[in-house]
């Protein structure tokens, strides 16, 4: 039963098959012809309209050369005043041909216009508003066109007159297009003639109701239906080179051309498609149908022999086929299962554990533990300055750079440790069995082995691991307590300048806890405006006068007091906050300054420093022009202060920023100078206008020979590069002193003044002598 089933459904599959592939044959041959019979009906239309055209106007030209020998017009052209009227011969024309519309002028070899039938004006000379009766009598020559006139389209054949042999005039025959359009309707084809919208100012006395869309409806009798259709999208049917098929009609269109060959006008004609004969694509349609049914016969034939006669070898042969394909899926299967476990379990770039199977081992251990007693310790490595590569590199280094050190870890870690990859720049570790001097060892090798570079596209790359460290039993007895003093640990190190470990203690767990509440209090503190601007003068020191100022940031908290930057500074540069308290920073710091212009009171230019994150941003040059253009301050008076690491951390990318923020008219110095490690090559090329000498050089002035050394050589550079020098932190009158007579005037230190709040900064400036 179920064999003659599958049989059955065999056949039915086929015969659907069949039936839709000859259905499909069918339809594409029936088209095929149909395309090509509307394609000949489009060509006789475009054939009989062009040989009306041609016969139109060989008869107009006919009509123009009887009348060219005709004795009375002669003799008006020879002066022999003779009354002519063409009148009754236009109607003679309408009555016995196809010229209904016809109109005659004689004119004379001077170009003045002896008769037209279609008014008594005569006498008016032509050859100014006639190109073409100026040409001809230049040059007597037989003229035959269709042209647009003021009135409207017509044919036009001008004939030059002689009498003995002598050029006397000529005469013009004009008629319309109304015949070609009835004997083309008349034929079966109803049709519009358009003429181009070029011509709309040249029918200058055509009524505006007879445009479409600036086209001329040139045949008043044009049928409604074509015209409402064409009107939809007139470009689109005149431009049509073969048909359009379109609510039952076969549309085409006849181009008629000017004496340049531009289009001129456009005859569009349909034909009722039901009026079209088919019958013999039908014929042949039928054909197709008796000779496709006759082969399906035959194979449906050959199909049952197949079936009926080698049905067993068939199903034997079906049986093999199928035992192979389930024992290759069922292999694919399973390693489809073992592939989908290890991504379920493994980081994708590192192809490290990731913390589900980090999780599980870190269990199986602890419960190990208990049985054994084994010392567990889990190590969390944090990248340091991971972001910082991200931005400057591209994550594409990134992750080469997370790949290299993937390597490097597993170098130094045993093969029973385990190493897993949380995300980013996390890495954890779990040590079994090893006594706290042997962790220690493994963490001093880890951050041993961070201290040569990654090469990476010819690029030398630097960072380090903060890593945070916590046993089993003391920092935690479950996997979460674990990881988490681990990772409150690893904050610990980062705290503590980064590139170090830490083990957890107690303590680190009041300040993890105190660094989620800082961040609570850092965004409520930039919504309550608690972060104030505050400003150190710069002094000439030769001169004794203010120069400028920095502006420096204080958080006045509403508990705590005035709390200084050093407390608050780094966390956020860690959480990316920074950059919302710079550009705060950056406003306010402006429109003081611009306020204390308007007062009349002099500052000189304030400095505001600006951070890695923003030199490297791409937005921050847009949003440093977008508030000096929202805010109107004088860019002459502002100054970007950048240290030399933040420069060197991406000179190239460095310059570039730099340069767009000089052509704005900001100046820009070098904070810290001499701490740092920049290139003397680079420092020639970036666009700075000043140096200032880290206070670190300045605290042992006079008595430090060194330092004096430093100093000399720093002030003496910056006079080579013409940049401008000042020096920061000088607090005696010994060290004021010593840096003027070496020649640095600029000075900022608590020898002049701390860093005041506006309102006493502001009498500062005022009183200063």
């Amino acid at each position: 039963m179920l064999s003659h089933q599958k049989k059955v459904l065999s056949i039915v599959i086929f015969s659907i098959f069949y039936f839709y592939l000859s259905y499909s044959y069918i339809d594409y041959h029936t088209k095929n012809q149909l395309d090509e019979k509307y394609k000949e009906i489009s060509l006789h239309i475009k054939d009989e309209v062009k040989t009306l055209i041609t016969e139109k106007q060989e008869a107009v030209l006919l009509i123009s050369l009887a009348l060219s020998e005709n004795d009375k017009i002669k003799d008006m052209l020879l002066g022999n005043r003779a009354n002519i009227d063409l009148e009754e011969f236009s109607v003679k024309l309408k009555r016995y041909s196809s010229l209904h519309n016809a109109w005659f002028q004689v004119v004379s070899n001077r170009g003045v216009s002896m008769y037209r039938s279609w008014t008594k004006k005569h006498g008016d000379n032509l050859l100014h508003v006639r190109k073409d009766i100026w040409k001809i009598l230049d040059n007597p020559h037989i003229y035959s066109t269709i042209s647009v006139g003021k009135y409207d389209i017509t044919f036009k054949s001008i004939v030059p007159i002689f009498e003995a042999k002598k050029f006397i005039g000529l005469i013009e025959t004009i008629t319309k297009f109304n015949s070609i359009a009835r004997k083309m309707r008349s034929y079966g084809y109803k049709n519009i003639l358009l003429v181009d919208k070029q011509y709309k100012k040249q029918l200058k006395n055509i009524p505006s109701k007879f445009f479409v869309n600036n086209y001329y409806i040139a045949n008043k009798n044009a049928d409604r239906t074509l015209k409402n259709i064409v009107k939809k999208d007139i470009p689109f049917y005149i431009h049509n080179d073969s048909y359009i098929v379109e609510n039952n009609l076969l549309i085409t269109t006849f181009k008629i051309l000017d004496i340049d060959k531009k289009d001129m006008a456009y005859f569009i004609f349909s034909k009722n498609i039901d009026t079209i004969n088919v019958d013999d694509i039908k014929n042949h349609e039928i054909s197709l149908i008796s000779a496709l049914s006759i082969i399906y016969i035959i194979v449906i034939s050959a199909l049952a022999y197949f079936y009926f006669i080698n049905y067993k070898k068939f199903i034997q042969q079906q049986n093999n086929i199928l035992e192979d394909k389930v024992e290759e899926k069922t292999k694919e299967l399973i390693m489809q299962r073992d592939k989908l476990k290890y991504q379920a379990h493994h980081d994708a770039l590192t192809k490290l554990p990731n913390r589900i199977l980090f999780l599980d081992r870190i269990e199986q251990a602890l419960k190990n533990s208990k049985h054994t007693g084994a010392n567990i310790s889990v190590m969390f490595l944090d990248l340091d300055r991971f972001k910082e590569i991200n931005d400057t590199y591209g994550h594409e280094v990134g992750d080469k750079l997370l790949q290299l050190i993937t390597k490097r870890l597993l170098k130094i870690l045993r093969e029973e440790d385990t190493i897993a990859r949380l995300g980013g720049d996390e890495f954890i570790v779990l040590l079994k069995g090893l006594e706290k001097e042997e962790v220690i060892d493994i963490a001093e090798n880890i951050i041993q082995s961070m201290q040569k570079p990654f090469l990476i596209n010819k690029i030398e790359i630097y960072t380090t691991f903060s890593i945070g460290i916590s046993s089993f039993p003391e920092d935690g007895k479950s996997s979460s307590e674990l990881l988490k003093n681990a990772d409150t640990a690893m904050y610990k190190a980062k705290e503590s300048g980064k590139n170090n470990y830490y083990f957890y203690n107690a303590k680190m767990t009041e300040l993890a806890f105190k660094r989620i509440e800082l961040d609570k209090e850092m965004h409520k503190a930039l919504e309550n405006r608690e972060f104030i601007a505050y400003f150190q003068p710069k002094i000439d020191a030769k001169e004794m006068k203010v120069v400028g100022l920095e502006a420096l940031i204080r958080w006045q908290h509403p508990t705590k007091g005035l709390i200084f930057p050093n407390s608050f500074i780094p966390f956020a540069e860690e959480t990316g906050f920074i950059d919302e308290i710079d550009n705060f920073m950056m406003k306010e710091s402006m429109k003081q300054v611009l306020q204390w212009h308007k007062k009349g009171i002099e500052c000189g230019k304030v400095s505001i420093n600006i951070s890695s994150r923003q030199l490297n941003s791409k937005t921050y040059f847009q949003e440093l022009k977008n508030t000096i253009d929202e805010i109107g301050i004088d860019t002459n008076l502002l100054e970007i202060e950048i240290t030399e690491t933040h420069i060197m951390n991406n000179p190239e990318y460095a310059m570039e920023i730099l340069n767009k923020i000089k052509d704005l008219g900001i100046s820009i110095s070098i904070d810290d100078f001499g701490t740092g490690y920049s290139s003397l090559s680079y420092l020639k090329k970036l666009p700075v206008t000043k140096l200032k000498i880290d206070r670190s050089f300045i605290i042992d002035l006079p008595a430090g020979k060194e330092d004096i050394a430093i100093v000399r050589t720093i002030i003496s550079l910056a006079k080579n590069l013409n940049l401008d020098i000042i020096a920061e932190g000088a607090e005696t009158k010994e060290q004021v002193d010593c840096l003027v007579s070496e020649g640095c005037h600029d000075i900022q230190g608590y020898y002049f003044s701390k860093p005041l709040s506006v309102d006493v900064c502001e009498e500062f400036l005022i009183n200063f002598k």
